[in-house]
């Protein structure tokens, strides 16, 4: 398939997504201009997927999308209007790839989809918990790559946000009880520019749900704890693998988490950074992997544990609201990770 056919695939997936927040009438537009060969659409997707060449054509189109809503102001809301006939938004959309496509190239170039969640550490924080409850333990050096904002190592440890949305997160209808980890040292990795708030803010949807989502995130990084946690920030490409090897060996790292990092990459590219996490990492050399359903084309996200004991990940759960809300399910190896480190329950 050529980098137009992908892309096409790919937008008509994300437009298929059943829960719309926002952004789901935009993907519709850009399959649909595909489709149609809609000339300033197809060369932005086109000059994207050379200058951005690691990156998966889902990471490339929410990106674009992500761009576009930033020059566009309050005239997205035009774009994404499904009343309106599609070949007029079409058209408005192609006015502004034109009229601002040097901007959009800028955004296109130097950026990540960097949305930040508040909730995401709360599996993390349950896994390393019960990984760790029993004596004795390494002391842990814990590393959040593609860290976004950077809050998710703050998080940690973090009883007042851990109850404040346990509540919420339901495992197999049990609320688990806050378990610290044994934190040694916590470091968020970031390709530069690290995103600043503004940033964050413009890769969540136009939509009162994402409104709240995003208050959420900004009282969550008020809270004490967070406010007050040891964290250092390094900026560079885990694709730059020397880099990643000299990060993990001199700052001795041990445990590596990675929320929806992976899908942005390309598949080979992904299966590398994971061999050289493995073959670096420090004992007992724990990686969490969590992954949206589909490459973000269904609801929920998959969770993973790499450690020492077996060469292949144990796939340990899935969760049904990417945003940690709703419910957590068992896979096919959280019984054998369960025996091994229990989770303790408080209902």
């Amino acid at each position: 398939m050529t980098v137009i056919a992908d892309a096409r695939t790919a937008a008509r997936r994300l437009g298929d997504h059943p829960q719309d927040h926002g952004w789901r009438e935009l993907y519709r537009l850009f399959a649909y201009g595909l489709e149609r060969e809609a000339p300033e659409l197809t060369e932005a997707v086109a000059t994207l997927c050379k200058a951005r060449s690691e990156c998966s054509s889902t990471h490339l189109l929410t990106l674009l999308g992500i761009a576009v809503k930033e020059v566009t102001g309050d005239g997205f809301a035009t774009l994404i209007e499904p009343s309106a006939p599609a070949t007029q938004r079409l058209g408005a959309l192609e006015a502004t790839l034109r009229d601002r496509g040097e901007q959009i190239a800028g955004i296109l170039t130097m950026r990540q989809n960097s949305f930040t969640a508040a909730r995401r550490f709360m599996v993390v924080q349950v896994l390393l918990g019960a990984y760790f409850r029993i004596p004795p333990t390494p002391p842990v050096n814990f590393a959040d790559l593609g860290t976004g904002l950077g809050i998710l190592p703050r998080q940690l440890n973090s009883r007042a946000l851990f109850e404040r949305y346990s509540g919420e997160l339901r495992w197999a209808g049990r609320k688990p009880a806050f378990q610290a980890v044994p934190l040694n040292a916590r470091f968020g990795v970031e390709r530069g520019p690290r995103p600043d708030l503004r940033w964050v803010r413009a890769c969540y949807g136009a939509t009162d749900y994402y409104r709240r989502l995003f208050q959420e995130l900004e009282l969550s990084r008020r809270v004490h704890e967070v406010e007050q946690a040891q964290v250092t920030y390094e900026e560079f490409d885990i694709l730059d693998y020397q880099e990643l090897i000299r990060f993990v060996s001199h700052r001795e790292i041990n445990v590596v988490n990675l929320s929806y990092v992976l899908y942005e990459i390309d598949a080979e590219r992904r299966s590398r950074i994971i061999e050289v996490l493995r073959e670096n990492l420090r004992p007992p050399g724990i990686i969490i992997v969590t992954e949206p359903v589909a490459e973000l084309t269904k609801p929920g996200c998959t969770v993973s544990l790499y450690d020492e004991s077996r060469a292949d990940p144990q796939r340990l759960c899935t969760v049904s609201d990417g945003h940690f809300r709703g419910d957590v399910q068992p896979l096919e190896d959280y019984a054998s990770f369960a025996s091994r480190y229990p989770i303790s329950f408080a209902m």
